[in-house]
């Protein structure tokens, strides 16, 4: 007996349950021409009121989230000028401090990418200064410091870039030194075998 009294305790919950999320139902209408002219008398009437359980969307953020997810799409896929535009359009909406500090991420990670035709090491420390004065305006909460984390990312983003360079000068360096060397090899067989 209490099993049943406890399935009804639950169909009675979930009833509950499911007509709180249930929205209002729609008031009639004789036809759209009367709605039309009861709109344009009374303001508050044009705007309906949001249903109980329904997502509060932020429109500006959602319309960043999916450019600022193009762009690095578009970046994977080498498409340079279109990723830039993407990181320059999400940043220009200026919908929040974090989205704001990820479209200039990518522009560093792209002005950085060595395959970028328009590869620029000072576009990237121009775009990490901006980033800096971005998170400095937030001076605490989550966004200041996840803006902080993005800008210390980019700056060793740009510190490996500058290494890479060192490492390739190196390279060439080296490079030079094993050819003189198999040449100086060549030399010594040459001689040895020629006596």
């Amino acid at each position: 007996m209490s099993a049943k009294h406890l399935q009804i305790a639950v169909s009675v919950g979930l009833i509950a349950l499911l007509s709180a999320c249930a929205s209002m139902p729609l008031e009639y209408s004789a036809s759209p021409i009367d709605n039309r002219a009861q709109n344009t008398t009374s303001p508050a009437a044009a705007t309906p009121s949001p249903m109980a359980c329904e997502p509060d969307i932020d429109l500006a953020t959602e319309s960043v989230l999916r450019k600022l997810a193009l762009a690095n799409e578009w970046h994977t896929a080498k498409q340079y000028q279109s990723a830039f535009e993407a990181y320059e359009s999400a940043l220009a909406e200026h919908s929040s401090l974090l989205s704001d500090a990820y479209a200039l991420w990518g522009i560093i990670a792209l002005r950085l990418d060595r395959e970028n035709p328009a590869y620029s090491r000072e576009a990237a420390q121009t775009a990490i200064y901006v980033l800096d004065q971005r998170a400095q305006q937030a001076l605490t909460g989550e966004a200041s410091n996840e803006a902080r984390l993005l800008w210390f990312s980019a700056e060793l983003m740009i510190a490996a870039d500058a290494s890479k360079d060192q490492v390739m000068a190196e390279n060439v360096q080296l490079n030079k030194e094993l050819a003189q060397r198999e040449e100086a090899i060549q030399r010594l067989r040459e001689l040895t075998l020629g006596k």
